[in-house]
């Protein structure tokens, strides 16, 4: 039972590290009409999930636990941090996914300290490693036993529920719209989940242009909500 309630304590929305004020792009897909009606909202729901979630922080989260298997991935997971960064194009988005890995990580220490998770930390405070969500929740949710599947189903759900949250807020769409698009969506994740180990390593990282697009456009944006 440890494991699940660890799991579901750090994956919840009212989890304090700042989740609530991005929208990695949202924003600016609502204030330019693209998202602007409940199947509008569906759609890109579906397409994070598929064109860019799957091939980005959720394939980052399994290359980050295949490293923790090894004896010393200590080096390995520079390589990784420093491959994340170069990845992430848009500067919100990098710098969205740093300060999140931040209070996770420091958080995630007040409650459990976890000698791989001080590491990172203080790498990232120290200015060696850029520091990412991915990897510090991989790290935790790694040594309190949960599995690697367990892990990301949570990161797909907790990512989704971000965006249909948002969505209410943002486009508006109703709270039991919202609601619908997250339940409809779990044979999605669980899909996406199971295919994960198969995705090609070149594939790691694909951009999805339209989503960088729209969080650079967001940078520069008059009026803004969100951080990202």
């Amino acid at each position: 039972m440890q494991p699940l309630l660890t799991l579901l304590q750090i994956n919840d929305s009212m989890f304090p590290i700042g989740s609530f004020t991005q929208s990695y792009g949202l924003e600016s897909y609502v204030s330019q009409g693209i998202v602007k009606d409940t199947p509008s909202a569906a759609v890109y729901a579906k397409n994070m999930l598929r064109h860019n979630i799957y091939y980005n922080d959720a394939a980052f989260l399994q290359l980050t636990w295949k490293l923790l298997e090894e004896k010393e991935p200590a080096r390995e997971l520079q390589k990784l941090d420093e491959l994340i960064t170069a990845l992430k194009g848009p500067f919100e988005i990098r710098n969205a996914s740093k300060k999140l890995a931040i209070r996770f990580l420091k958080l995630t220490q007040g409650l459990h300290p976890v000698k791989r998770c001080s590491n990172y930390l203080k790498n990232i405070q120290e200015g060696k490693l850029h520091g990412h969500y991915a990897i510090a929740f991989a790290m935790f949710a790694h040594a309190h036993g949960i599995t690697l599947k367990e892990a990301l189903l949570a990161l797909y759900y907790n990512l989704l529920n971000g965006i249909v949250t948002n969505c209410a807020k943002l486009v508006p769409i109703s709270q039991n719209d919202a609601q619908k698009i997250l339940f409809d969506l779990q044979p999605t994740i669980k899909q996406l989940v199971e295919e994960q180990e198969d995705l090609e390593e070149d594939m790691i990282g694909l951009c999805c242009i339209g989503q960088d697009i729209r969080c650079m456009q967001h940078e520069k944006q008059y009026t803004r909500l969100y951080i990202s």
